[in-house]
């Protein structure tokens, strides 16, 4: 086995070792350096990126959403207009303090920031100040904008009142002569009573005079029956005085006639009631001697009662008599009783600042009792509402004639036979007929009506060929009429044929062209129902709509008639006008203003002072300040007004 040689350097060998390490340190330390200042400049870059975060995010937002510069108009003379990159200082707390040096807030001594003062627009008129949001901060802020548009708007009142007995269904039942209570037929407050049923049994000597008198009376008649005729008409004058002498004391007719047929006097005469109801008040007892006037008996009838509602100051704008009311009680919650204001108050309780408003409400079951309290709920439709006539009405809101008496239907009747008999190959000389007499009677006032009539007079003597021509103008003007008033017993379809470009009208989906018979029965196809027509009055901008109106429920109409599920009604056609409406969250209350915040472009948001109604489920309706189409911020409006009041530059 070879033995190692000996090292000739001995220092080397020892030296080598050391040397290696110090290099190895020294490369670790430059290992460590170099991880700790990539460390330390990916933290500056991600500072650098999170401080201009916004700035990159707006700049890229501009970039992809690019606006359309607006020309910003001259200042006027005596404008003050800051210049753009001024410095100012203000109070985050206060930003109505505002100053060009720096230093604390004398409000609340907060040190004041500082910022650059932004140049000053010119306001647009109506408009008080201008806000202008990142759209990084329209998303952080969730703001939302929607338009301003008409609507069918209700206000809905609420009042308690108290249940009241009707004044028009109660009774004093008294005596009409005196005497002596022999006998009582009811005894007992709330006792229920029918009319004409006995009540009493009354012995008077002055009633046993006048019936010994009518006798007498009957008794000389019969015998004067074959003297002359003026002797025989005075004995039947004297008849008739002791009849009435009875009846002016409360006897019945048939208790005069019972005492004639018996022939002699009734010692105790029956009062009977005058009404049907509920005894309220009982004031004799049987053996009482009576006086002539005095009270007996209080009847009312409780099948109708009254709730005198409460009504506070703020919400008696547009509580008008007619008007429908829902009735609740706490008796009984689940039952809801309709009613109709029947009467308004003049004046105010100036102690409680509320008005008295008389509802009439249906008690078939005698639920409501007089004393009960109630809840009375009011839905007041903010627009008009206008009643159309009921034989001929239009859900347009061009007029027609109040003079129009007679329906439609018998003209929409006629066309449609005339139309299946062309359909036929037929000639229907009645259908013409009918049609040209039933548009004559509405054609008064109504031109369209008129013109059908002419042109249905026209048909007369001509071949089919000729009045099928004809018909394409009895369509065109049986199309408007029924636009302005449309049958009720028939809905009405629009078809149309592309080959003799022509339309007609039809009650069924099926099609038979009038135009073409035989050769063309199917072609053409339904277009849709026969629309209303349009006012040509350019302020009827969506304005208006018409249907058929339950009261209960005026913030809707319904297509067809019907009955109020409230109180059975019968629907009525209006006409109803609806209001610019803005919902209630675009609305910041200031005290003594109302404003909104109006978007004129995308980010930039104007402060408008607006005039309002009272709020109507959930919104308001516009009197003024803004105009239909408009943009407002309904979600985050808040958020704009502080942004506002953050930055005073915009006033």
């Amino acid at each position: 086995m070879p033995s190692t040689p000996p090292n000739p350097n001995p220092e080397n060998a020892l030296n080598q070792p050391a040397r290696a390490s110090l290099m190895g340190n020294l490369w670790l330390f430059i290992r460590v350096v170099n991880v700790r200042l990539r460390f330390v400049l990916l933290m500056v870059i991600v500072g650098l990126v999170a401080a201009k975060w916004e700035t990159i995010v707006n700049t890229v937002d501009r970039w992809q959403h690019p606006v359309t510069p607006i020309s910003i108009p001259a200042t006027a003379p005596g404008e003050h207009v800051h210049a753009e990159g001024e410095i100012e200082y203000f109070c985050p707390m206060h930003p109505n303090v505002r100053q060009a040096e720096p230093g604390n807030c004398p409000i609340c001594g907060m040190p004041l920031v500082k910022r650059v003062k932004q140049a000053e627009r010119v306001l647009p008129e109506g408009v008080l100040a201008e806000v202008e949001l990142t759209p990084l901060k329209v998303r952080m802020g969730r703001i939302g904008t929607s338009p301003v548009e008409y609507r069918l708007l209700t206000r809905e009142v609420r009042a308690v009142g108290s249940i009241d007995y009707d004044q028009t269904r109660r009774a004093l039942i008294t005596a009409r002569v005196k005497g002596r209570i022999d006998k009582l037929l009811v005894n007992y407050v709330g006792q229920r009573v029918s009319r004409g049923d006995p009540l009493a049994q009354v012995y008077s000597p002055d009633l046993l005079v006048a019936q010994e008198e009518l006798l007498s009376a009957v008794r000389a008649a019969r015998e004067l029956k074959s003297a002359d005729a003026g002797i025989v008409q005075a004995g039947a004058a004297v008849v008739d005085a002791a009849r009435k002498k009875l009846a002016l004391w409360g006897v019945t007719p048939e208790q005069v006639e019972a005492v004639i047929k018996r022939g002699t006097p009734e010692t105790h005469m029956t009062i009977v009631a005058p009404m049907a109801g509920i005894v309220t008040e009982k004031r004799v007892l049987e053996g009482n001697y009576i006086a002539e006037g005095e009270t007996l008996y209080t009847v009312a009838d409780l099948g109708r009662v009254w709730l005198q509602a409460q009504v506070y100051e703020g919400d008696i704008q547009g509580l008008e008599e007619g008007a429908a009311v829902e009735v609740t009680s706490t008796a009984y919650p689940q039952d809801r009783f309709a009613g109709r204001i029947t009467f308004v108050a003049f004046n105010l309780d100036p102690a409680t600042r509320t008005l008295a408003a008389r509802v009439e409400i249906d008690n078939p079951q005698y639920k409501l009792k007089p004393g009960m309290f109630a809840e009375a709920v009011m839905r007041l439709p903010l627009g008009k509402v206008t009643v159309l006539p009921e034989a001929a009405t239009q859900p347009a809101t061009m007029p027609v004639s109040a003079s129009v008496s007679a329906s439609t239907d018998d003209v929409a009747s006629a066309y449609l036979a005339l139309a299946k008999a062309y359909a036929d190959d037929k000639i229907d000389a009645v259908a013409a007929k009918r049609l040209a007499e039933a548009a004559a009677k509405i054609a008064d006032g109504l031109p369209s009506a008129a013109a059908l009539r002419d042109a249905a007079r026209a048909l007369e003597g001509k071949n089919i060929e000729a009045q099928r021509k004809t018909f394409q103008a009895i369509t065109a003007a049986a199309m408007e009429l029924f636009s302005l008033a449309p049958p009720a017993k028939a809905k009405l379809l629009v078809a149309h044929c592309p080959m003799v470009k022509a339309d007609w009208l039809t009650d069924s989906r099926e099609i038979r062209n009038p135009y073409a018979g035989a050769e063309m029965l199917t072609c053409g196809s339904i277009t849709g129902p026969l629309e209303p027509a349009r006012s040509a009055d350019p302020r009827d901008d969506g304005r208006y709509v018409t249907g058929y109106f339950c009261p209960v429920t005026p913030d809707r109409l319904y297509e067809s008639p019907a009955e109020c599920p409230a109180d059975g009604a019968a629907f009525k056609r209006v006409r109803m006008e609806k209001s610019l409406a803005l919902p209630e969250s675009a609305v910041i209350d200031t005290g003594t203003r109302k404003i909104v915040y109006r978007e004129s472009r995308p980010g930039l948001f104007d402060m408008v002072e607006v005039k309002l109604s009272p709020p109507a489920g959930g919104f308001f309706a516009v009197l003024d300040g803004l105009a239909p189409g408009d943009r407002v911020a309904t979600r985050g409006a808040f958020l704009v007004d502080a942004e506002n009041r953050l930055n005073p530059a915009a006033h």
